[in-house]
Order: C-alpha cells, then sequence, then structure tokens
C-alpha cells in the first residue's frame, strides 16, 4: 500500500500544473489505437539504432496528430543531433529518457532555446512503445524525448477506485497538495473512455500522460531491445529521482548511435531511387526519395525537466472517440518501473 501511494503521488505530480491542450480539426484513422505496422505512401518512421545491440528500434512517426513534435524530432535527427546522446533515465515498467542537451536531463534540455507547445489528440495515446516529447509545467515541448515502456496491463478502473479509496482513508495522513494531486489525477482517469481502457487494459501503458504530452509516434519493431534497455540496472545519480527515492540512472551508458528519418513516397512521386519500407528484422533501411518534405498535415493537430513536470490535460469530454474495429491488434502483454530524474 505504502509503495502504491508513493506510485500515486508521483504520477498525480506530473498532472498539477498543467492545462488542458488540444486542437481541433478533422480526425482522422491514424495515430496508435489502429494497426501502424504496415508502411503506407507518406508513412515517415524513425529507426533507432543502440549501441551494443543489433536490431534497431522502429517508430511510425504521427504528422497529423503532432506535426510541429514530428517535424522537430525528424529535422533534429535527420541532422545528428541525436547521434551519440545517451538514454539518461531508465524507469522498470515506466519509460526510458533520453536525447538531453547535457547529458543528464539538467540544464540544456533545449538546444536552441526554442520551446513548442505540445500538441494531443483523442487518437494518440501513452500506450505500451508510445514515442514523446518531454515538456514542461507550461505546456512546452524540448528536445528529449521518452519512449512508454510498461507492458503490464493497466485497469484504469481499477485505479480509479484505488484512487478513491486513498482520498478517503488516508484523510489524516495526506497534506492538501497531495490531495490535490491525486484528485486530478483521478479525474484524468475518469475521463478517459471505455474503448481506452479496454486498450490499456489489453496493452499496457501510462494512461496518467494521456493529453499531458505530444504522442508522435508508436513502436512497430525492435521491442526486444526496448525492453532490454527498459530493464538495465540503474542506480542513484538523478537528483530529482533521488529526491523521491528512486533509481533511475543506468549503471552503463546506454548510447543512441543514430536516429534515421525513412520516409515513404507519396505514391504520385517519382523516387530517384528505389526506396524500401523499415525491415521487422532490425536491419537499417535508408531511403532517398523525390520529396523530402513531411507530408501536410491536416490537423493542427520530463530537465531538470522530466516527466515529473508535464503539460495539458485533454479535454476528451468534447471529442469523439474513434470506433475500434477489428484493425486494431493489440500488443501481447507479457509480464515485463518509475523513477525520475531531474530531467
Amino acid at each position: 500500500m505504502i509503495r502504491r501511494i508513493i506510485i500515486l503521488l508521483i504520477t498525480a505530480a506530473l498532472l498539477l500544473s498543467f492545462t488542458a491542450c488540444n486542437r481541433g480539426g478533422k480526425k482522422r484513422d491514424t495515430g496508435n489505437l489502429f494497426d501502424v505496422s504496415e508502411p503506407e505512401p507518406g508513412d515517415i518512421y524513425a529507426e533507432i539504432k543502440f549501441l551494443g545491440y543489433d536490431e534497431v528500434v522502429i517508430f511510425k512517426l504521427f504528422p497529423e496528430l503532432a506535426p510541429q513534435a514530428v517535424e522537430e524530432f525528424s529535422t533534429r535527427a535527420e541532422r545528428g543531433y541525436y547521434d551519440r546522446k545517451n538514454i539518461h533515465r531508465v524507469i522498470q515498467n515506466y519509460i526510458i529518457q533520453g536525447g538531453s542537451v547535457n547529458f543528464d536531463g539538467s540544464d540544456g534540455n533545449v538546444e536552441s532555446g526554442e520551446l513548442f507547445p505540445i500538441e494531443t489528440s483523442p487518437n494518440a495515446r501513452n500506450f505500451y512503445g508510445a514515442l514523446c516529447l518531454v515538456a514542461d509545467s507550461r505546456g512546452q515541448n524540448y528536445v528529449q524525448f521518452f519512449v512508454v515502456t510498461n507492458k503490464n496491463p493497466v485497469d484504469i478502473d481499477a485505479e480509479i477506485e484505488i484512487a478513491e479509496g486513498l482520498l478517503k482513508g488516508e484523510q489524516g495522513t495526506l497534506n492538501e497538495d497531495a490531495k490535490n494531486r491525486i484528485q486530478s489525477n483521478l479525474d484524468i482517469m475518469k475521463a478517459i473512455p471505455q474503448n481506452i481502457k479496454e486498450q490499456y487494459l489489453a496493452r499496457g501503458g501510462v494512461p496518467e500522460f494521456d493529453g499531458l504530452v505530444s504522442v508522435f509516434g508508436q513502436l512497430v519493431s525492435g521491442g526486444d531491445v526496448l525492453d532490454a534497455i527498459a530493464g538495465v540496472l540503474v542506480a542513484a545519480g538523478n537528483e530529482e529521482d533521488d529526491k523521491q527515492d528512486i533509481r533511475s540512472k543506468p549503471v552503463e551508458e546506454i548510447i543512441i548511435e543514430r536516429i534515421t528519418i525513412v520516409r515513404i513516397p507519396l505514391e504520385e512521386d517519382e523516387p530517384e531511387e528505389t526506396t524500401s519500407p523499415p525491415r521487422r528484422g532490425g536491419a537499417q533501411t535508408t531511403t532517398t526519395t523525390a520529396s523530402e518534405e513531411i507530408p501536410p498535415a491536416t490537423e493542427p493537430q520530463i530537465s531538470n525537466t522530466d516527466l515529473l513536470e508535464l503539460p495539458p490535460v485533454l479535454d476528451f469530454e468534447n471529442n469523439t472517440e474513434p470506433e475500434l474495429g477489428a484493425e486494431i491488434q493489440p500488443e501481447p502483454t507479457p509480464e515485463p518501473e518509475l523513477e525520475n530524474d531531474g530531467g
């Protein structure tokens, strides 16, 4: 129970400072609620190669849902910004985080000083394998990214009962700030539609982040590598996480060798060279196309900054959710935890 209280307080702390941020517009059948495994014309992929791992980790990106996040991440990746950067934060059954300018998540999260707003969508959720940008309490993105690594089923209704029980049974031990944080967490979980609850139960993830971060990609290949990194030995050394008695600094460095952006040409494009979609075997795929432009977006959609400083709450009540059909292929949920850092 003590651990449950700590986890709820930590995750709830991510939510209190954020304001709602959601952009309207036409919804498309894209994003990680749907089958993202088959490449189609116009798709964009990010292939992350880690030193010491043969297989490449591949993510499909969502320019229709988070156009600026995709552009900022892709542009930096293509000019080599992430090359030789590290994964400085690993929290088991939670997230891995990297891309920090200073390699530790502390000052220098913004490469050249610019911040840009988060982008959210009911079609992009924090399921296992979600690729997201790190943001601050004002709802502004940094160049750091994180990947959701919790594969355990998440029973949101059970989490709601636990939070309600804490608020009712721990009134004498919780201070006002803790109560507010848990209540904020509770409000977000209660707003999650039933079909999304079912997906979290089947696929795992961190639903507390929905509407608070830019989910701009989803894992499609290389899960074994992701799981191996998520399970590395960690120790103290991340100042902010240490304050919460969370160990999150990898004992041995995890280095990003390179990130390659792969663009599948639109059908009307005439590619200069034959291109191939990302392969599931982990072999790196590079592409040259006639157009190096990101497909036009039809919708405008944690640092010491880390997952403890996040942004906006999505107003689920004002968004109609897509109907989930047979095309959704929930990922298996093997039995595969959280720590935060000063960044």
